[in-house]
């Protein structure tokens, strides 16, 4: 019920915000997640809360977000490459052991590009034409199929996905997934962008699911190897904010570049 009444509060929320909030809210939002998302990557990889690690990977997100902003993905890009600049001189200020280099550089590297990277997408899209559109194509996309595998899962689940990563997920649900992916692209197809062939955004709709999964078993992945079950608690039921958009992390790249290089994009 607590699952439930969360998501029946939170969906039609979200969905307001993106359909009335305009261009410069959603870059906003998109920044808070970074922000929270830095926080909770922290709470998963420290013993406790370590600032310089949170503000690091915070200023990283931001520092991307900006360069996106700015300059789409060459300014993402550049600041990456500030961002790689800063974290190396940090770790020569602050070298001390050699035994544990590499297994403290591993998180935050990963720490550094697993937002940094991937989320200021989400703008990227909402700036193209008829961006709004197809951020509720990705969001739609993305929540059917994963509906879609847990229930698929629950009745016809028998072989193992990834259970060493995550016990619960199986091939029948995945592929219960990805029906439900080529579904909804066909409704968008059919209902907002008629001009696009069927075969080929139901494929994209597909594809994006197929990143989904992945992008959900890569957090499930640093969750295990943490010891959390979620990432945090800002969402009563669902865990926290990585936990809400891990599936939507991967797809967004794809679909930006689908819109840039394939369609008539910006």
């Amino acid at each position: 019920m607590q699952r439930f009444l969360t998501a029946a509060l939170l969906i039609p929320a979200l969905f307001a915000y993106l359909f009335w909030g305009g261009p410069t809210l959603f870059v906003l939002l998109t920044w808070a997640g970074i922000v929270m998302g830095a926080y909770e990557y922290t709470r998963l990889t420290k013993p406790r809360i370590a600032a310089p690690s949170f503000l690091l990977y915070a200023l990283a997100g931001s520092a991307a977000l900006g360069g996106a902003v700015w300059n789409g993905p060459a300014g993402l890009l550049g600041a990456l490459e500030l961002t790689f600049l800063t974290w190396a001189a940090y770790r020569i200020v602050t070298f001390r052991d050699p035994q544990t280099f590499f297994e403290g550089s591993g998180k935050e590297l990963f720490g550094l590009l697993y937002l940094s990277l991937f989320m200021p997408f989400f703008v990227l899209i909402r700036f193209a034409p008829q961006g709004l559109n197809w951020i509720f194509f990705l969001l739609a996309v993305n929540y059917a199929g994963d509906t879609a595998a847990y229930y698929a899962g629950r009745t016809w689940g028998r072989h193992k996905l990834a259970p060493a990563v995550s016990p619960k997920k199986t091939w029948e649900g995945s592929w219960g997934g990805l029906a439900a992916n080529g579904l909804v692209a066909l409704i968008f197809q059919w209902a907002i962008f008629p001009d696009l062939p069927l075969l080929e955004i139901v494929l994209l709709g597909c594809l994006l699911g197929g990143l989904s999964q992945v992008g959900d078993l890569t957090e499930s992945l640093i969750k295990r190897a943490s010891g959390f079950k979620d990432s945090g608690e800002l969402f009563p039921g669902h865990g926290g904010f990585l936990d809400r958009v891990d599936s939507l992390l991967l797809p967004a790249p794809l679909l930006y570049f689908y819109l840039r290089y394939w369609t008539a994009g910006p």
